[in-house]
């Protein structure tokens, strides 16, 4: 993977990421945090997450993306769409598009890196092995925990901490996708608990039509913008923000 130091940026002595559109409402995000995205299921959200990705391999810096909601080829047309062809990254070990969606739709991955059972013990063995293999600043992307936890809360808040605490170690940038009102309220508040900061991706209605919003809730240890903002695409689905009027 891409360790150039060249790309690494620091605050005192913590290293940080300039992520697009995140640290528009969080600021530059250190290494090592664990971000929760609580989102609508009908928004915007999964492009959105594209964009962010899409400017992070731009800089030369690493990429793992894990799909549980949707096919990989989806995924990989949005990249093109923004003109990154993602699999000149993972050509060069610099991204993986990790498919999870198939397994759970019962059906073989056509990917090289791909889940092989629902397991969530014997993926947590995955998940610390290969971690190692990613540098400090890579930015990891779980699209959606919440196709993977329906009716295993409990024990997924347990896996969940087990992931959170090996890639935080790593020192990379980790966002994990949650859908909004399909969990109870303890599940959510214990996500919360094992996160560094929260942000929303809410589908609104504004001035008679619905729009796609953020706003961050919280990051520890350092101030972030809370306001809303509306997310703005373009006919490629480029995305940009601009404050609510």
């Amino acid at each position: 993977m891409n360790m150039s130091s060249s790309l690494r940026a620091k605050t005192g002595e913590t290293e940080t990421l300039d992520l697009a559109i995140l640290s528009e409402i969080f600021g530059r995000i250190p290494y090592g945090r664990v971000i929760l995205a609580l989102y609508d299921p009908d928004s915007q959200f999964n492009p959105l997450m594209i964009n962010v990705a899409a400017a992070h391999l731009k800089i030369g810096r690493d990429l793992l993306y894990l799909s549980s909601s949707r096919p990989t080829v989806e995924i990989r047309q949005q990249f093109n769409d923004l003109g990154v062809n993602v699999a000149e990254y993972e050509a060069k070990d610099n991204a993986v598009l990790f498919d999870d969606y198939s397994t759970q739709m019962g059906v073989k991955s056509p990917e090289k890196y791909h889940s092989t059972t629902t397991n969530l013990n014997e993926r947590s063995i995955v998940i610390g092995q290969s971690a190692t293999q990613w540098p400090p600043g890579t930015l990891v992307i779980v699209e959606s925990f919440s196709s993977m936890a329906v009716n295993e809360e409990n024990v997924f808040a347990k896996f969940s901490r087990k992931v959170a605490g090996v890639w935080r170690a790593r020192g990379t940038v980790m966002i994990i996708g949650l859908a909004v009102d399909i969990h109870t309220l303890q599940f959510y508040q214990e996500m919360k608990l094992l996160c560094d900061g929260v942000f929303e991706v809410r589908l609104v209605e504004h001035h008679a039509e619905m729009i796609n919003t953020i706003r961050s809730r919280s990051m520890k240890g350092q101030r972030s913008d809370t306001r809303w903002r509306q997310i703005l695409f373009d006919d490629k689905m480029k995305a940009s923000l601009q404050f609510l009027k």
